[in-house]
């Protein structure tokens, strides 16, 4: 089936998912794997996960290291709060094609390879 979606829709209801995945976090005390996955693909991040103890969220970004055969991972970690605001400044900075991945997100179906999503402008 094939979705049409314009690059408005998609970022303000991701917008709105990135709440609801904070919201159940809060609940939870954990990271949805959907919700993993946007934040690595947005942030860039080699991984993502909640720190219960400090209520924060913790994400890993490769850190180019000329010295060491390894790359290093610089930890950073955001409050709720801020990590809405920075996925929020990071998804505004998306569009087009970068867009289709996240789609599917907001179709409900990340992992339903027969589903089409095609971003209109």
């Amino acid at each position: 089936m094939t979705a049409y979606l314009t690059e408005y829709e998609i970022k303000t209801s991701l917008k709105t998912l990135v709440k609801q995945y904070l919201e159940n976090c809060k609940s939870c005390h954990q990271l949805s794997d959907e919700f993993v996955e946007i934040i690595r693909h947005t942030l860039k991040a080699k991984y993502a996960k909640y720190n219960e103890t400090t209520r924060t969220i913790e994400v890993g970004i490769k850190k180019e290291n000329e010295d060491s055969f390894y790359n290093d991972i610089k930890v950073i970690s955001y409050s709720l709060k801020e990590a809405e605001q920075e996925l929020g400044r990071n998804l505004n900075n998306f569009e087009g094609k970068e867009l289709t991945y996240f789609s599917k997100f907001v179709n409900g179906q990340p992992h339903d390879i027969n589903t089409e999503v095609r971003v209109i402008k």
